[in-house]
């Protein structure tokens, strides 16, 4: 009977908003090059940036300033329409769907996750946590003890919801629910099964036809082969020996909703704008936007030592109200950064990863408000990929070296000159090399999970191209000095 009732609930709820959708349609098409005419910036603080995106190599990036209700666009390589992945942005989006859902009496977020989904149920110090103690308030905001650290929780690179469930059932969380907070991509892959169960939809049909469409969000798609239709998505890159390389790993369907949602610049400054209160919205859609900003402090224990708190998708500031995101996914980045006291805000979308990303954002809106505009430092993944290419090069020395030992060694043997082993002190004392060697390749593969909790495969899918080269020149130089260790106590160096 509930079922029903929410079924006949969100049909006739469609059917106006598919109505109105086509009206807003028009309006949003026509809105658009009049919002981009009129510029916020002026042309100094506009070459800066277009400056900042050169030097960061973008291939193809695009930038919306927000002021006062006005939007500037800055196009490179790009257009209004030009799709991005938008990775964890993505989160605001179901995090509004949940909220929108609670908004129609359909579920509350203080209900168990349990009690929506039954396969739920986690465990904390081997011991099973009550359904009632883990909530959708704690999966929401990050106080749930899943978090991103693989050896708490599974792959979202899973291909299936039923393998997907299947590990995540009975996991040990990383801290009692409501007890601390970890940002954990798998809160929003079980909040997108959540919209599921409750609308008796999929996650693209509910979140197309209830959130995107009625709020003017044409371009912007929750379901990758949509997307794909349109033939306006730009692939994904990476750095690799300093220059972008194509990087396009698969996109698994059940991590869409907390970081593969495809979109555009100019839906982007929309959505933005919608949360900044710049653009009007009914009443319903506002109450959720500021409820998505919001949380239960009296709750929220674990936010006493921290900066911001985390709502329904969006880090907001504790002292100046700031409300922020960044996105990073295999081959694309993105930020937003929002002032609501002022009314200013700024969205870059890129299609490459680059981590100053997030700081460039920060330093547009502080341009924007009147204070000197700031350059970035050097990225890591610029860093990294120096690093990475200079390892490269050391291993192709390292494979002369090694083929130079091979040659030298054979000769020795066809000379059919007596060998024998030369155990001196300061050769057995040359071990040190070949063991130096292997404990920098073993902290090549498990340093990542031990200093971040992720795992070497997860590291080097957002990682230079230039990494995998690097490893191998990593392994060449162990087996080197391996080998060259050996041939000195065992074949007598001192003619090779």
């Amino acid at each position: 009977m509930q079922s029903s009732v929410t079924q006949i609930k969100l049909r006739r709820t469609s059917i106006v908003r598919k109505l109105l959708s086509l009206l807003l349609a028009f309006i949003f098409i026509l809105a658009i090059p009049l919002t981009a005419s009129a510029s916020v910036l002026d042309n100094e603080l506009e070459e800066h940036i277009r400056n900042e995106l050169n030097r960061a190599n973008f291939p193809n990036s695009a930038v919306a300033v927000i002021q006062d209700g006005e939007t500037t666009f800055i196009l490179d390589n790009s257009e209004y329409d030009t799709l991005y992945q938008i990775g964890s942005l993505a989160k605001s989006f179901t995090g509004f769907g949940v909220l929108l859902l609670e908004d129609m009496g359909l579920l509350s977020v203080t209900d168990p996750v349990n009690q929506h989904l039954p396969w739920f149920e986690v465990r904390y110090n081997n011991a099973p946590v009550p359904y009632e103690d883990i909530t959708i308030y704690n999966l929401l905001h990050n106080t749930s003890g899943i978090t991103s650290d693989e050896r708490h929780f599974p792959s979202v690179t899973l291909e299936s919801a039923e393998e997907f469930i299947e590990q995540l059932r009975g996991i040990e969380l990383a801290f009692y629910p409501g007890e601390g907070y970890g940002y954990g991509n798998a809160n929003y892959v079980i909040l997108g099964f959540l919209i599921e169960a409750v609308s008796g939809q999929s996650y693209d049909e509910f979140m197309t036809q209830n959130v995107l469409h009625p709020l003017g969000l044409y371009n912007t798609f929750t379901f990758t082969q949509n997307a794909h239709a349109t033939g306006r998505v730009i692939g994904g890159y990476r750095l690799g020996y300093f220059s972008p390389r194509a990087w396009n790993p698969p996109v698994s369907p059940i991590a869409i909703p907390t970081g593969f949602i495809y979109s555009g610049i100019a839906d982007m400054a929309r959505w933005t704008s919608i949360h900044l209160g710049a653009i009007d919205v009914n009443e319903q859609f506002a109450r959720v936007v500021q409820r998505s900003h919001k949380h239960n402090r009296a709750n929220d224990t674990p936010f006493t030592d921290m900066s911001y708190f985390y709502g329904a998708g969006w880090r907001v500031e504790f002292e100046s109200g700031d409300i922020r995101h960044g996105a990073e996914t295999p081959g694309y980045t993105a930020t937003v950064r929002m002032r609501p006291h002022n009314g200013t805000a700024v969205v870059v979308i890129g299609n490459m990863m680059y981590g100053s990303m997030f700081q460039l954002g920060t330093n547009i809106l502080d341009a924007v408000d009147g204070e000197p505009f700031s350059s970035v430092g050097m990225d890591l993944f610029v860093i990294l990929d120096i690093v990475f290419s200079v390892l490269s090069v050391v291993g192709i020395l390292y494979i002369g070296l090694f083929v130079r030992l091979v040659i030298k060694v054979a000769k020795r043997l066809r000379s059919g000159e007596k060998i024998k082993a030369n155990f001196t002190s300061k050769n057995i004392g040359r071990i040190l090399d070949p063991i130096i060697s292997l404990v920098i390749l073993i902290a090549f593969y498990v340093g990542p999970a031990m200093m971040f909790g992720n795992s070497f495969t997860h590291v080097a899918m957002h990682s230079p191209a230039s990494m995998a080269t690097a490893l191998a020149a990593l392994w060449i130089m162990m087996m080197y000095t391996l080998c060259s260790w050996l041939v000195r106590v065992f074949v007598n160096p001192k003619q090779i």
